[in-house]
């Protein structure tokens, strides 16, 4: 199973187009986990997701599966067709990502991740601002109750006061495996800078970005080589 904490996890979010180059590229670069943004394909097929993850799985990858909402940036679809992708897809997966927001599917989706051995990513995407610190905390603390291995949170970062609120309540919550991004420039920081903090998983970029702010990979190995996170030879935690 995949090890959270032991080092810096680098995450690239991928949908369907040019997907065994892109998989490809990853691999020689040692990314760590493929993001399939599934509700991103072209072909949401079972049996063509499958061969995708599949395909992700026997490159040695971690595969970590979302079908994101459409209140969080992703694709409409129905909670019934959402459910389907994450049931064919767990036997396969290391981590299910399923968004707070998700009422109907998020006690499902857990027990679904739990029953086939893989982490429950329970993520919360705010792309207008960074709340206060208290209602960061109640979000850690309600995805947390839901039993989630993971905790992602992203925030538009507006002014440098919202990268240090990130970074303190993250570091207030290593234990619970929190994902701590910023999104736009300014937000930066947080994608190297979490990791020093507690945050376990990062998310980069091949060709063209998923979300604002992300650093592309090579520029964001090259930082995480700078400040001493990943040794450069084995590309281990140091």
């Amino acid at each position: 199973m995949l090890e959270l904490g032991k080092k810096p996890l680098i995450a690239l979010p991928v949908n369907d187009k040019e997907f065994e180059e892109t998989i490809d590229k990853a691999a020689e670069k040692k990314v760590d986990i493929i993001e399939l943004r599934i509700d991103q394909f072209r072909d949401r097929n079972i049996d063509y997701i499958l061969d995708k993850v599949n395909y992700v799985k026997d490159k040695g990858l971690a595969a970590l599966i979302t079908v994101r909402s459409a209140r969080e940036g992703g694709t409409p679809m129905s909670d019934y067709e959402r459910e389907r992708i994450f049931k064919a897809t767990a036997p396969l997966a290391d981590i299910l990502d399923i968004e707070l927001t998700s009422d109907n599917l998020i006690k499902k989706v857990l027990k679904i991740a739990k029953e086939n051995n893989c982490y429950g990513l329970v993520s919360y995407h705010d792309f207008e601002k960074t709340p206060p610190e208290e209602e960061i905390q109640k979000i850690i603390d309600k995805a947390h109750s839901y039993g989630a291995d993971i905790v992602k949170y992203a925030f538009k970062v507006n002014d440098r006061e919202d990268v240090a609120r990130i970074m303190c309540i993250t570091d207030k919550n290593r234990d619970k495996n929190p994902v701590a991004i910023g999104m736009g420039e300014l937000g930066r920081i947080t994608r190297v800078a979490g990791f020093f903090f507690g945050s376990v998983i990062t998310y980069t970029y091949i060709g063209v970005s998923f979300a604002p702010g992300q650093i592309e990979l090579d520029k964001l190995k090259e930082e995480l080589y700078f400040y001493g996170l990943i040794d450069k030879e084995n590309e281990d935690a140091i």
